[in-house]
C-alpha cells in the first residue's frame, strides 16, 4: 500500500509512514501527523515558521499545523474569556500604572520556531548541541546581568536553552526562584525541558494567553534516507505582551486570582508554575509509558512516541489522575460533590474547555499544582489529593 499524504511504500500492518511520519491509524483526529520532510527544505538553514498557540490561532505554516493535531491549543496559562485590557484599567484605578497597561510591552528578538532539517544527529550530544546553537545565535547584546540569570537556569535544571533577553533583570532572578522550589521538590524533573523562552505574543495568540507549554515540537529531522533521529524540543513559552510589562501581568493576575479565575494568591510568578505543571503531568505520563525521554526520536521509540503524542491529546492519563484523586477524596470524606463540582472548587480555569467544548482535563491538574505551589497547606482539599496522585505517578 502506499501513503495518503506522500506517495511512499509502505507495509499494510504499519500505524505510521516511515517517509513523513503520516499517522495512518488514526479514527479520532484525522489532522494527527508528525512533518512532512519532503515539503520541509533540504538544505541546513532555518526554515522560520510561524504558530500560534492558546484561544484563536493567529497563523499556522506547515510543520506546527501537522504537528499538533487536535492539542495544538490546550496547554497554556490564559486571562481570555474572564477580563480584558480595558477592565484591567478600570479596575486598577491607575494603581498599576495605566498607561504601561495600555502600551505594547515590546517584542523579544527570539524566535521560538526555527525549524532545521538534513544535518547531521548522532546522538543526544548533537541535539542538545542544535538547540543550544540555535539559541544562542539569535542573541545580540543581551546583558550580562541576564546571560547569568539564563546560564544559572540552564546550569542548575537542565535546561538547554533559555531566552529572556529584554526581561528585567530582578524579574528574571524572580523567575528563576519557581524553578528553584519546584525542581528542589521535584527533583526528577531535570533534564527534560528544553526551552525556557520569550515569545511574541503575535506568534501565540491574539487573546489573554500568559504563557504556553509545548511538550512536543519537531525540531529537526536528520540527514538520513528515514530522517531519523528526530530531535523534539519540550518548551514553556512566555508571551512578551506580558512578560515584559510587569504592570499588565500583574494586574491581569491579581484580577483573576480575586475574580475565582485562578487559585487564590496568584502572583506575576503563578503563569511559570501553571505551566510547570502541565511538564510534571507529561512527565508522570511519560513514565507510565516507560519513555524516559522524548528528545530523540527513531524507529525504536516511534510507536511509543505516538501512543504518548495521542495520549496527551486526548487527556485520556490527566482523566484517569483526576478519577484517582477524587475516588481517593470520596472514600476519605463522603462528599456528595460531583466530580465536575470538586474540581470547580480549586479554581475556574480548573474546568477549561477546548474550542470544541470538550474539558481539558491537564488544566485541572496544572491549575491543583499551581494551587498547592502558592497556597501550600491552605490550598484546597482538590488540589492536594490530586497533587498526591501526581506525585506517585511521577515516583513510579
Amino acid at each position: 500500500m502506499y501513503c495518503s499524504r506522500c506517495g511512499a511504500a509502505i507495509d499494510k500492518n504499519t500505524n505510521y509512514c516511515n517517509k513523513c511520519g503520516y499517522y495512518l491509524n488514526n479514527t479520532n483526529n484525522s489532522n494527527t501527523m508528525l512533518p512532512n520532510n519532503n515539503l520541509l527544505s533540504k538544505n541546513k538553514n532555518m526554515i522560520i515558521i510561524g504558530a500560534g498557540v492558546g484561544v484563536g490561532i493567529v497563523l499556522v505554516v506547515l510543520l506546527f499545523a501537522v504537528l499538533f493535531g487536535n492539542f495544538k491549543s490546550e496547554y497554556y496559562f490564559s486571562n481570555d474569556g474572564y477580563i480584558n485590557d480595558a477592565e484591567i484599567e478600570k479596575k486598577s484605578g491607575g494603581k498599576s500604572n495605566a498607561s504601561n497597561i495600555k502600551k505594547s510591552s515590546g517584542t523579544t528578538i527570539i524566535i521560538a520556531d526555527n525549524v532545521y532539517n538534513g544535518v547531521s544527529i548522532s546522538g543526544i550530544k548533537d541535539a542538545n548541541k542544535l538547540i543550544a546553537k540555535d539559541s544562542t545565535d539569535q542573541k545580540n547584546n543581551c546583558p550580562k546581568e541576564i546571560l547569568q540569570v539564563e546560564n544559572d537556569i540552564i546550569t542548575k535544571y537542565g535546561i538547554t536553552a533559555v531566552n529572556l533577553c529584554e526581561m528585567d533583570v530582578d524579574f528574571a532572578r524572580e523567575l528563576q526562584n519557581v524553578f528553584d522550589v519546584i525542581y528542589t521538590e521535584y527533583p526528577t524533573a531535570r533534564g527534560h525541558i528544553t526551552n525556557l523562552t520569550l515569545r511574541n505574543t503575535s506568534m501565540i495568540t491574539d487573546g489573554g494567553v500568559i504563557a504556553a507549554f509545548m511538550p512536543v515540537f519537531n525540531f529537526a529531522t536528520a540527514d538520513t534516507s528515514t530522517t531519523y533521529p528526530w530531535v523534539i524540543k519540550t518548551q514553556v513559552l512566555l508571551s512578551s505582551t506580558y512578560f515584559l510589562n510587569k504592570s499588565k501581568l500583574e494586574a491581569s493576575v491579581n484580577d483573576g486570582s480575586a475574580s475565582g479565575h485562578f487559585p487564590p494568591n496568584s502572583t506575576l510568578y503563578s503563569p511559570v508554575a501553571h505551566e510547570l505543571g502541565h511538564y510534571l503531568s507529561f512527565l508522570a505520563m511519560l513514565n507510565n509509558y516507560d519513555m524516559d525521554s522524548i528528545l530523540l526520536v527513531d524507529s525504536n521509540n516511534i510507536n511509543t512516541f505516538y501512543k504518548v503524542y495521542e495520549d496527551f491529546g486526548k487527556g485520556d492519563f490527566s482523566l484517569e489522575m483526576l478519577k484517582q484523586a477524587y475516588n481517593n477524596y470520596k472514600k476519605d470524606t463522603n462528599t456528595t460533590l460531583g466530580f465536575d463540582e470538586w474540581r470547580g472548587t480549586i479554581s475556574k480555569y480548573a474546568l477549561a474547555k477546548n474550542n470544541s467544548g470538550e474539558y481539558i482535563y491537564d488544566e485541572t491538574i496544572a491549575e491543583a499544582f499551581h494551587d498547592v505551589y502558592l497556597n501550600k497547606s491552605n490550598a484546597s482539599d482538590a488540589s492536594k489529593y490530586i497533587v498526591s496522585i501526581l506525585k506517585t505517578k511521577l515516583e513510579s
